[in-house]
């Protein structure tokens, strides 16, 4: 009887040791898991050069002690709720959030870009003229870049006009051409897909809307010399 218990205890406690190594296995997994999805995340981004870095929903730039990320910006695709060091923010599709440097986000719920201002970016050089786009509306400014509404309604033209290297954001589907070359548009070109996201270089140019809805891009454009 006694070697009955003796024999019973120990299938116990080896059961109990194979429990611990198996979910030690399984807490090893998870966490190279984690890391794996991580790299997959970095690995896949939307867009990366040597100014901006972008992602699309999975956030993997919330944490503000990430000292590669102090600028990070949240551009909303629908309604969007983010848990936040400022409170819990609630966005509609176009709108946007800065979080700059010590500023943390902890959950984001819906779709949007996620985009980071990289740290010492080149720095555009001006051109000789600069003519001011208007019809805009700008939502933040600092002195190393700026995020403005672009906005044109349907059938309208902008003016002569100039841009630096920017992130444009692209929400309405719109035609767009230079009428002083292409008043009617060409075919496949110009074309403004929603939901997606565009690095463009420097321009002087006019723009005319041919479509029947407004245009309505979100644009971060870095500021000259």
């Amino acid at each position: 009887m006694l070697q009955l218990k003796k024999t019973f205890f120990c299938l116990i406690f080896f059961i109990f040791l194979g429990f611990l190594f198996t979910n030690s296995e399984l807490a090893f997994c998870f966490v190279s898991n984690a890391q794996d999805t991580k790299q997959i995340l970095k690995d896949t981004a939307v867009i990366e050069n040597d100014y901006v870095i972008v992602y699309k929903n999975p956030s993997v730039l919330n944490t503000a002690d990430n000292s590669t990320a102090h600028n990070r910006i949240i551009v909303a695709l629908s309604k969007v709720k983010i848990k936040s060091s400022k409170g819990i923010l609630k966005m509609h599709r176009g709108d946007v959030s800065l979080f700059a440097e010590n500023e943390n986000y902890y959950s984001i719920k819906g779709d949007y870009f996620e985009i980071k201002i990289k740290d010492n970016h080149p720095k555009p050089a001006s051109p000789e003229k600069w003519f001011e786009p208007k019809k805009n509306k700008i939502v933040f400014d600092n002195e190393d870049f700026r995020i403005f509404e672009e906005r044109l309604g349907a059938k309208e033209d902008r003016e002569l006009h100039s841009h630096l290297q920017r992130l444009v954001v692209r929400l309405n589907n719109t035609h767009l051409t230079d009428p002083r070359f292409y008043p009617n548009g060409q075919e496949g070109k110009g074309i403004q897909v929603p939901n997606t996201v565009k690095f463009a270089e420097p321009v002087e140019h006019v723009v005319r809307n041919l479509s029947d809805i407004p245009v309505f891009n979100i644009v971060i454009e870095f500021k000259g010399k």
